[in-house]
């Protein structure tokens, strides 16, 4: 309903403010803070801090310390990540607080659920009073029927041991009583046994061997069968193999011209396939050796391109590395404008300060250097060639001894970081030689010797260029023609030359017999009595030309690129080409393989198949004769077979039943020698025991009468008590209920409860719980979303803090990238640092950020608060005296990386102070506000 975007608006005046929200139509939607503050809220927007400001003394600070624990805070305040960690440490402490609120309303609640079970079962008691006594009364009466049960039980036990003992007295009384015509009778029963055991064994005999008779025809019925089984078996496997060798020849004889015909059609159609496949590999193949005979063409090509392309490209290196070592050198005169050595760079500077400070008075031992700065050439004519001719040594020092070249080495090293000055050690001379012997003479107008040319109030330095450039040995003219003729006959040789110079066409010629003409480059003078504005001029001149060559080639280097691409590319396509026909050959190839390889089926002749069908008809015909005979007499074995088994089954019963007989009679008779050994054994024994039993049984028979008369009275207490009652408990749990239940009586009418009261206060304790329960559940809900709500923006923190980091890093980075500086960012949220590692061009590859120097200190600064800036936009942005530790480099980068990121960011408004007097280029958007000079 709002639009895209929204725009609020504030109106500031001198006793109020006031709000406005609009809309993407500019259209006014509300005045109200509140919807505001919601909106704020609910995007996750925070406006506590719409200014930002580094003064001077937290810039001084920063600078100094740069410790990581500093760095951590300061970045997490910039970003204002430390405000939302501050308000979610808290949201955890409310959160704790709310769970200690939930446990105790937890706790209350569990207080006021036991109160109404304890009015529960007070309640429960009451109406349950009665009914307790009811069960004590069914308690008492199943305790007296159960004395009754238990009385009837033993009594009927004991009836049964009674009839036992009674049994037992019997047959004692008759053991004992009736000895001898019990052995006598048991003798003769003996007697007819052993009789008839000996029939019963002749019996057996006769029997037995019927028996085996029957078995021994039985079992050569079962061989026979066996052997006629296995012959059927063989005749019907011979049959089957018969009848599928007849189908076969049947069949291949029906089928015979239709299978011709698809074999023949079969080998027609796979040698047309075969023709195809190979006409196809063969298309393939030499499409791929047209494809790579092309690659091999570009690929020809490629070297000579990638070196165009790499040379092209190291040049355009160079041309940028010499335009920033001209920006540097003329920053550096500009600084130094004043002072002739300053051509010689600020490192040169540096060491003859260290000199002039390590030798003070003994100036006359101090190393001479540079040599350049020694050297006058009156005559601006040769000053160019001079130089040319020197320049390798130009920028080198001489030292007296090898201790002054350790000091002056040990100098040099502390101040170069690349390009060392060469050291030269000669004994110092107060006094020039004498070459005049060996000196070359001038025999012409426009003939000079270069050692005339060249003015040199040192003579240390004068002597070092005789040794070794041998300047009295050459001569400077400026015609070809004189050269010429002082070189190429040896009969013109000047003595003492060595060689002639020719300026104006840049030749140089040796002189015959080595006759040889060089050409040689002559550049414009840069050291030798040099002019620093006419230098900067010379160097402003040089950036230009670089800039225009590098303007030059940079079309060129990007037409060879894209060239050198689009080869690269095309062999690409091209191999991907060949892999294609490769692959589409390696397909082709199993195919024609499985056609070569085909087996195609042979056919049998027409007759042998004819001649087969009779031979295959003729011996089934046998075969099934052969298994009729068979079956006949297998019929027959079988009939007698079973008749056999009949027999030895009638056999087999009658014997059983023989042996059955004769089992019986030797149980009795054993039973019956039992008893007569018995008889004599156990007399004596018998007779105690029937006395013994005797007595027991008159003792069981009083028992009997006292338990009767027990049962009766029992009898008669439980039906005064009540009426039977069926239980299957035991005496000892019944009496425990009745204990318990008189307790539970007694416990009521000790307590002295109203049932009135005690249903109030119930109602009034379900009241309370229902309302407290509704009251913690709402509670509950709350904590949860509230939980919710914590973690969400506890995991958007997250994100948004690596987020920042990410971005001030990137951020710090590319702001160190515009001065080739090297660093990074290295956060530790658990520890809460942030460890800052620079490396400056210089050559300084340490990353402790307290070897760097203050202007290097102050980029360093510069560049993380750029970083800072990304992450969060204000409105208004202070900087105070920021670049008071630079030097007038820094400070001029520094001041131009701010004013960029003032003009990329125009919805911003900055303001840098600075005590230093620094250029500004004007610009619409730029203000300069100068403080006026003070009058005293």
């Amino acid at each position: 309903m709002y639009g895209p975007h929204m725009t609020v608006i504030r109106h500031i005046r001198q006793a109020s403010s006031t709000y406005e929200l609009k809309d993407a139509r500019r259209q006014t939607v509300s005045r109200k803070l509140d919807d505001i503050r919601r909106m704020l809220l609910y995007f996750g927007i925070s406006v506590e801090n719409p200014i930002f400001v580094l003064n001077q003394e937290a810039s001084r600070e920063f600078l100094k310390d740069l410790e990581p624990a500093s760095n951590y805070k300061l970045l997490m305040k910039a970003t204002q990540l430390d405000l939302c960690a501050t308000s979610l440490t808290q949201c955890h402490e409310q959160s704790e607080h709310f769970n200690q609120d939930v446990d105790i309303l937890q706790m209350k609640k569990k207080k006021l659920s036991n109160a109404c079970r304890e009015e529960e079962e007070k309640l429960t008691m009451l109406k349950n009073k009665e009914a307790i006594k009811v069960q004590l009364k069914d308690a008492n009466t199943m305790l007296a029927w159960l004395k009754v049960t238990r009385i009837q039980t033993e009594l009927t036990k004991m009836e049964h041991s009674l009839k036992i003992i009674e049994k037992k007295n019997c047959e004692l009384l008759e053991k004992t009583t009736q000895k001898d015509l019990t052995h006598d009778s048991l003798s003769k029963q003996i007697e007819v046994f052993n009789a008839a055991k000996e029939e019963i064994q002749k019996r057996y005999e006769a029997q037995d061997a019927k028996l085996r008779s029957a078995k021994r025809v039985v079992q050569d019925c079962l061989m026979k069968g066996s052997s006629i089984r296995a012959n059927i078996n063989n005749v019907d496997k011979r049959l089957k193999e018969e009848q599928a060798t007849y189908e076969g020849c049947k069949n291949h004889m029906n089928n015979y011209h239709a299978d011709y015909n698809e074999v023949k059609r079969l080998r027609e159609s796979n040698n047309a396939k075969l023709a195809e496949l190979k006409a196809k590999v063969e298309e393939k193949n030499n499409l791929i050796a047209q494809l790579r005979e092309e690659q091999n063409d570009v690929k020809g090509r490629l070297p000579a391109a990638k070196e165009h392309v790499e040379y092209v490209r190291n040049e355009l290196v160079q041309l940028q590395k010499k335009e920033q070592s001209l920006q540097l050198e003329m920053e550096s005169l500009l600084r130094n404008k004043s002072n002739k050595m300053s051509v010689y760079g600020d490192n040169a500077l540096k060491v003859a300060l260290a000199l002039k400070n390590q030798y003070g008075k003994n100036d006359h031992l101090m190393p001479r250097g540079p040599i350049g700065m020694c050297i006058t050439v009156p005559n601006s004519k040769y000053r160019d060639l001079i130089e040319n001719q020197l320049s390798h040594c130009l920028r080198s020092y001489i030292v007296n001894s090898d201790k002054d070249r350790i000091s002056l080495r040990a100098i040099l090293q502390r101040t170069y970081t690349s390009g060392i000055p060469t050291i030269v050690t000669s004994a110092f001379s107060n006094r020039v030689y004498n070459v005049s012997k060996h000196k070359v003479r001038a025999s012409g107008p426009n003939m000079t010797v270069l050692m005339d040319e060249i003015r040199c109030d040192d003579p240390v330095v004068m002597n070092y260029l005789i040794d070794t450039m041998r300047i009295e040995t050459v001569l400077v003219t400026d015609s070809k023609e004189t050269a010429e003729f002082l070189t190429s006959n040896s009969e013109n040789i000047p003595p003492n030359m060595s060689r002639v110079l020719v300026p104006n066409l840049e030749l140089e010629y040796c002189p015959s017999p080595n006759y040889a003409v060089y050409s040689i480059r002559i550049n414009s003078a840069r050291f030798i009595q040099v002019n620093v504005d006419d230098r900067i001029q010379q160097m402003n001149a040089e950036q230009a030309n670089v800039r225009e060559r590098s303007a030059m080639l940079q079309p060129q280097y990007a037409d060879f690129k894209r060239a050198l691409d689009i080869d690269i590319q095309a062999i690409k396509q091209k191999s991907a080409q060949i892999e294609a026909h490769h692959s589409e050959i390696t397909k082709s190839l199993p195919k024609i393989m499985d056609i070569e390889n085909f087996e195609y089926r042979e056919l049998p002749a027409l007759n042998v198949l004819e001649t087969h069908l009779a031979s295959s008809a003729e011996k089934m015909e046998k075969c099934k004769q052969e298994y009729k005979h068979f079956e006949e007499q297998l019929r027959e074995i079988n009939e007698r077979k079973a008749l056999a088994e009949h027999e030895v089954n009638g056999e087999q019963s009658a014997l059983h039943l023989i042996n059955q007989k004769a089992l019986e009679i030797d149980a009795e008779q054993q039973e019956l020698q039992n008893k007569i050994r018995d008889l004599d054994r156990n007399f004596e024994e018998n007779q105690r025991r029937f006395k013994k039993t005797n007595e027991l049984m008159q003792s069981m028979l009083g028992e009997q009468k006292d338990l009767t008369k027990n049962l009766e009275n029992a009898r008669q207490e439980a039906e005064k008590v009540g009426d039977f009652i069926e239980t299957n408990k035991t005496e000892e749990r019944i009496r425990d209920k009745i204990s318990n239940y008189k307790a539970k009586i007694k416990h009521f009418e000790s307590m002295n409860i109203v049932s009135e009261e005690v249903q109030s206060k119930l109602a009034s304790l379900h009241e309370d719980l229902q309302a407290l329960t509704e009251h913690l559940n709402q509670i509950l809900s709350i904590v949860e979303k509230l939980r919710l709500a914590y973690r969400t923006r506890a995991q958007r923190f997250l994100r948004s803090r690596f987020h920042f980091f990410t971005m001030v890093q990137f951020q710090f980075k590319q702001a160190l990238a515009c001065r080739r500086f090297d660093g990074d960012l290295t956060p530790d949220h658990k520890q809460k640092t942030l460890e800052i590692k620079v490396y400056p061009p210089s050559g300084n590859k340490t990353a402790n950020t307290k070897s760097l120097s203050g202007g290097e200190r102050s980029f360093t600064t510069v560049s993380l608060l750029k970083g800072l800036w990304s992450t969060s936009d204000h409105p208004f942005y202070f900087l105070d005296e920021y670049d008071v530790f630079t030097d007038e480099v820094n400070r001029t980068f520094i001041t131009k990386l701010l004013i960029q990121e003032g003009l990329d960011f125009q919805n911003r408004q900055y303001c840098f102070l600075t005590p230093q007097d620094t250029k500004v280029d004007a610009h619409p958007l730029i203000k300069i506000h100068k403080l006026a000079t003070p009058e005293h």
